[in-house]
């Protein structure tokens, strides 16, 4: 019976395998990994294989980009003795989550294939090392604080592998830390992300800090674009799906998330004029019997100081089949909360079924009670709430973000019609935005654009209401007159007629 090393580093076979392995991150993967990495991944496991290698990988959906890094973690810390490897991310729970994930796979696979490792590399939930060197032969997930940078440095190693995922969004004074470890000539940095950020470090190792094509000299960092179209692990089906949801090719969201390229637009203007005058000659073609009337509220901060808008519309559908035709669009500039309380709770007598809808922060909160004092129901919009679902939180920055990229959407499938006014125009082509460090939509606050010159987009706001709120049927219940006549009853009966 074969008597067990207690330190692998005393055992033969291991320095053959060390020796095998030693600074070729290819052999390893293709010797012993049970599927073939795809071109892509190949460039870029041979570019980590290099000694001192710098490495910027800027990467749509699904290119198999944290499969490698869980094979370069592994060979990392299988292949260098009292090596240490960082990856860290802004968001490095879920970072941890999906490259350890495939790390599962990784250790499972490699212990197949060399039994006698087994026991000697332990994977915890915080921590990857080498028995019985926990604290100085490891594999460490460490979360990229923009608030705390210090706290990243300290690490240095001959062997020393940094893995910065989500690259885009960290700050560049933690790459700043990060990179200031990297004081010997073997130590490898590694960034993977969406290239959600113009600007930082990941930017300029994707392109002013890129070695040439061809020599591949001129610069500090292998540049790698992974797109998801040319990707085999992506299906036409999925890419079809994205040009739909994110907008088509031009769309900066399709760009940075299936592309991986910095898009040709990260900000300006969400909806071109050109939309905007063609949207008020839209023809709609409403269902017979499903359709409805909503009346959508923005309330001015002060008389005089920006207006109040009340904006009624015909509304059919929901989510992305969501049909709005303006009705009728009025301002007030002088009218105070309890005048325009008043003025709304006339067109709810006015038109059956009729749904109110009031910005319900700020002056809106003393509309909507003025209104639920005379029973009248209020949907009350507070867009600076996070959105519902988990897939929308990913793409918007809150329901303000989610309501104008679905009034964009709407007014490029003809599914919104506006109101004949300059003014409509004027504000529907004048909503900066960016793309935040996530990638997600983000639109200007309001006291910056005012500060560039930009007023206050009220009777634009009322058009992004309504795609936050639902409609009933005008069809269906008591008509306007017999809804009238119930509440003149019970102001009879309260009054003791």
């Amino acid at each position: 019976m074969a008597v067990r090393c207690q330190n692998i580093l005393s055992d033969a076979r291991y320095l053959k395998f060390r020796e095998r392995y030693y600074d070729d991150f290819a052999a390893y993967v293709l010797e012993n990994c049970p599927e073939t990495p795809t071109w892509q991944q190949m460039e870029m496991i041979e570019a980590c294989s290099m000694p001192g290698a710098r490495v910027g990988v800027a990467s749509g959906h699904g290119t198999g980009k944290s499969w490698v890094l869980a094979w370069l973690l592994d060979w990392h810390l299988r292949t260098f003795p009292h090596s240490n490897a960082i990856l860290t991310a802004t968001n490095i729970e879920q970072a941890r989550s999906v490259v350890w994930k495939y790390l599962d796979g990784v250790i499972e696979r490699m212990e197949t294939m060399y039994p006698w490792m087994r026991g000697f590399f332990v994977k915890e939930t915080r921590r990857y090392y080498a028995r019985p060197f926990k604290d100085s032969w490891y594999v460490l997930p460490k979360t990229a604080s923009k608030s705390a940078p210090e706290n990243m440095a300290g690490q240095h190693n001959n062997n020393l592998l940094i893995v910065v995922d989500e690259a885009s969004g960290v700050d560049d004074a933690i790459h700043g830390v990060l990179r200031g470890a990297l004081t010997h000539r073997r130590n490898r940095y590694v960034m993977t992300s969406q290239p959600t950020r113009p600007g930082g470090h990941f930017a300029e190792a994707m392109r002013n800090l890129a070695r040439k094509e061809g020599n591949g000299s001129g610069g500090i960092y292998t540049a790698i674009t992974m797109n998801s179209e040319e990707s085999p692990l992506v299906s036409l089906q999925f890419i079809r799906e994205k040009l739909y949801e994110y907008g088509g090719h031009h769309s900066p969201e399709y760009q940075i998330k299936v592309l991986g390229r910095f898009p040709d637009n990260m900000g300006g203007y969400l909806i071109p004029r050109q939309w905007a005058e063609d949207c008020q000659y839209t023809e709609i073609t409403f269902p017979d019997d499903d359709w409805g009337y909503v009346l959508l509220c923005d309330v001015a901060e002060g008389v005089h100081r920006d207006s109040s808008v009340g904006h009624l519309v015909k509304m059919a559908g929901r989510d992305d089949k969501r049909l709005v035709q303006s009705l009728l669009c009025e301002e007030f500039l002088d009218l105070n909360e309890k005048e325009f309380a008043r003025w709304i709770a006339s067109k709810y007598h006015e038109y059956p079924n009729l749904t109110v809808a009031v910005d319900g922060d700020g002056a809106g909160r003393t509309v909507i009670l003025e209104l639920e004092e005379q029973g009248i129901p209020v949907v009350s919009i507070h867009w600076g709430l996070p959105c519902h679902t988990t897939a929308a939180q990913r793409r918007y920055s809150n329901l303000r973000a989610f309501a104008h990229c679905k009034l964009r959407e709407a007014i490029f499938e003809k599914r919104f019609r506006g109101p004949h006014m300059r003014k409509f125009v004027d504000q529907v082509s004048q909503l900066p935005y960016k793309l935040d460090e996530r990638g997600r939509y983000a639109m200007t606050p309001k006291e910056k654009m005012r500060a560039e010159g930009i007023k206050s987009p009220d009777l634009s706001d009322t058009c992004c209401f309504a795609f936050l709120v639902d409609y009933v049927p005008a069809g269906v219940g008591d008509s306007a007159k017999s809804r009238q006549n119930k509440f003149l009853e019970m102001a009879k009966a309260w009054v003791g007629e």
